[in-house]
């Protein structure tokens, strides 16, 4: 019994030692540092997906979350890693996908690697889960577009932008939609950038003074702009949607497409999908084409018939969609602008009408159509009394002058060295361009209240469901 005694024993002392021999190292090893700051995309009733960046990679890193006001660590999810490359520096985007959420449930996270906890001292951040589809509670969701932009910007700083931002946060709003362009100059993961790095067109949106305002608490439904088209694999990486597009049947990837008015062929993105929160479905659709491949047409014609001629895929797919869902309060997002009084960024005529885009969203009860791609506020007429577009182009871009007055024009407010509007007071600063729109949706009505970056409202409007 000694013998195995003093055996037991020297097991032990050996276990320490070998523990003490490893404990410098691990000491000494490098802790992961959080590169972009955690945020939400793919979220519905059910499920949501946080997103973050760090520089480490293995370990991989956990997400544990719970119901908020209790512990934020009762369930736990893996995550998948992807390599990235931000002006030459290789970091590790990574995702974790939340299941079994209860709908319109507050909930809290927080992020561990190798034992560490990512996010430090600061708070555990909380979102709320989805709405159930059908649901009758009223909710506000928030519209940008245009923005990821701080090339103007020696030290990478864009005030305006960071204020939208700002304004956002503390909106209230359930959720984000752009209406693209959604980061400058190409959408490349440097454009995106992340937590440390500065400077002209480097973390236009994961720089500390963006996205985190925002992000962390409020997921984001992104549709694609012409910047970013040719920066596919940064889309798909950054902004994951994979439930929600396969719930609605929609696309979400990289196709081949050729060859259309001349252009040649390219790998570009197909971005496509719906989403349900309450009682309204939401449509996040593609109309983008990418200036470096316009052949022997325009941006405009080029996206036309490769998404939009009668029998392609995403207008199948639209048309279908909604008429699975008839009498459904609808909204649609995309980013080529039905109607513009801008003198560069006109009105997309190939989508005007009742054989095109304008006139199968307006047959199918969709209520108000978001487009960005001119750098200004801009509220229209359609050629349906039943619905209404905007053009909402002030979320970061360098803004442009409204360059004429159309009969279908509203509102409109612009700025380039000065001023310019329609039907509108002037607007006297660049302060009182930049801006969002905060849209509730409650009590058989939809409101569309814009904001500027100071929290002004202006141009404020009701419309019945």
């Amino acid at each position: 019994m000694r013998h195995r005694r003093s055996v037991i024993t020297s097991g032990a002392a050996l276990l320490a030692i070998t523990l003490n021999l490893l404990q410098p190292a691990v000491a000494d090893a490098q802790a992961p540092t959080l590169l972009r700051y955690p945020y939400l995309t793919d979220l519905g009733a059910t499920y949501a997906a946080v997103n973050f960046a760090t520089d480490t990679d293995p370990p991989r890193p956990t997400v544990v979350w719970g119901r908020a006001g209790g512990r934020c660590d009762q369930n736990s999810a893996l995550t998948t890693a992807t390599a990235i490359t931000v002006n030459n520096v290789r970091e590790y985007q990574f995702r974790a996908q939340l299941s079994g959420l209860s709908p319109n449930t507050h909930y809290c996270y927080r992020l561990l690697q190798a034992g560490v906890d990512l996010l430090g001292s600061d708070r555990s951040p909380v979102f709320t889960s989805g709405l159930a589809p059908g649901a009758p509670d009223g909710f506000s969701f928030a519209v940008l577009g245009d923005w990821g932009n701080n090339g103007g910007s020696s030290d990478g700083n864009n005030q305006d932008q960071a204020n939208v931002m700002s304004r956002i946060a503390g909106s209230g709003a359930s959720f984000v939609v752009s209406t693209g362009d959604n980061a400058y100059q190409s959408g490349s993961q440097t454009n995106y950038g992340d937590l440390v790095q500065t400077g002209p067109d480097i973390s236009a949106v994961f720089g500390p003074q963006y996205w985190k305002q925002v992000g962390a608490s409020i997921p984001a439904f992104l549709p694609m702009g012409n910047h970013g088209m040719t920066q596919a694999n940064a889309h798909f990486a950054n902004w994951p949607e994979a439930r929600t597009t396969t719930q609605s049947g929609g696309r979400y990837q990289v196709d081949s497409y050729c060859c259309v008015d001349g252009t040649s062929a390219g790998n570009y993105p197909s971005v496509w999908y719906a989403f349900d929160h309450g009682a309204a479905r939401f449509y996040v659709l593609e109309t983008a084409w990418p200036n470096s491949n316009v052949g022997t047409g325009n941006l405009y014609k080029d996206d036309y018939d490769a998404h939009w001629a009668p029998g392609s895929p995403e207008v199948n797919w639209l048309s279908a969609d909604m008429q699975a869902h008839a009498g459904v309060t609808k909204f649609a997002f995309f980013h080529f602008p039905l109607r513009s009084d801008s003198n560069t960024e006109s009105s997309d005529s190939f989508l005007q009408g009742a054989s095109s885009l304008e006139g199968l969203l307006a047959l199918n009860n969709v209520r108000v159509v978001f487009n960005g791609h001119a750098h200004f506020y801009e509220r229209n007429r359609t050629a349906y009394p039943g619905m209404t577009s905007y053009v909402t182009g002030g979320g970061g871009g360098a803004l442009e002058p409204i360059g004429h007055c159309s009969t279908y024009d509203s509102y409109a407010v612009g700025w380039s060295t000065r001023g310019s509007s329609c039907n509108a007071p002037t607007p006297t600063s660049a302060s009182q361009v930049f801006h969002f729109l905060l849209v509730t949706v409650a009590n058989g009505s939809v409101k569309v209240t814009p904001t500027d970056e100071t929290g002004r409202t202006f141009d404020a409007q009701t419309f019945p469901l």
